[in-house]
């Protein structure tokens, strides 16, 4: 596990940073990934201009337990919308959520990961089912429990999220003037996969959200196809240096 590193000027307080620069490791991440469809009218709405919803694409739901990372531990969710810029798809991340202050400000300082903070639970396998849920400002949002099953035949989860770069918009305001952005760009990032200890498919049982004026994930997943399937995953991962596309 790499070291958590004090750095003078690099984020703030400039003279010890909330949060070190990448790579950031994790070890043994526990994760619950729920494939949807997402309706392409409401992808069009949420996506930036510069990104083009895929109809049929693979949009996700990820509600990961963190337990050794550079960071330490953390739980996150984290809803993904399958998109192409220009001619490369990939993956928007349209949500996510932490429940730890250095995650939530490394993720949106440098990759421009749109993190909130959030109570996020997902607990362990029992008879063979697993549930996770959100709750911020009082209304629990999501709430999901599935069955493990068989993996998904021909479908590999590494290969399914290496293929795909995540893009993030990234965005800080303007200190003097509120109708325009000091930063807004479009970043790319691709995460490094690495052991994949456990592999399981899943039969999501029930996916129910609640409508809540603090968030967007009831419109994006209201009239989304959630009975698919999906993943449950323990793996290691590499969170690296990202780049700007524009």
């Amino acid at each position: 596990m790499s070291e958590f590193i004090q750095k003078v000027d690099y984020s703030m307080p400039r003279q010890r940073g909330i949060f070190p620069p990448p790579p950031y490791e994790y070890k043994k991440a526990r994760a619950l990934a729920i494939i949807l469809q997402c309706d392409f009218e409401t992808k069009k709405r949420f996506l930036p201009s510069t990104l083009e919803p895929i109809k049929g694409g693979i949009d996700g739901l990820f509600i990961s337990e963190y337990p050794y990372t550079t960071i330490g531990p953390y739980n996150e969710m984290i809803l993904s919308l399958n998109c192409k810029y220009k001619d490369q798809p990939g993956d928007f991340i349209c949500n996510t959520y932490v429940d730890d202050d250095i995650a939530l400000t490394a993720g949106r300082e440098i990759w421009g990961f749109p993190k909130k903070m959030c109570k996020i639970s997902l607990s362990p396998i029992k008879e063979n089912k697993i549930t996770g849920s959100l709750t911020r400002k009082g209304i629990k949002f999501i709430d999901v429990e599935a069955s493990l099953t068989d993996p998904p035949k021909g479908m590999d989860p590494k290969t399914l999220l290496e293929s795909m770069p995540i893009y993030n918009l990234k965005l800080i305001p303007d200190v003097a003037d509120n109708s325009k952005s000091a930063i807004r760009q479009i970043t790319e990032t691709r995460p490094i996969y690495g052991e994949f200890y456990d592999i399981q498919g899943i039969k999501v049982n029930y996916l129910n959200t609640e409508y809540s004026q603090y968030d967007i994930c009831h419109e994006i997943l209201e009239n989304a196809k959630k009975n698919i399937g999906g993943f449950y995953l323990v793996f290691d991962l590499i969170l690296p240096n990202g780049k700007i596309l524009e």
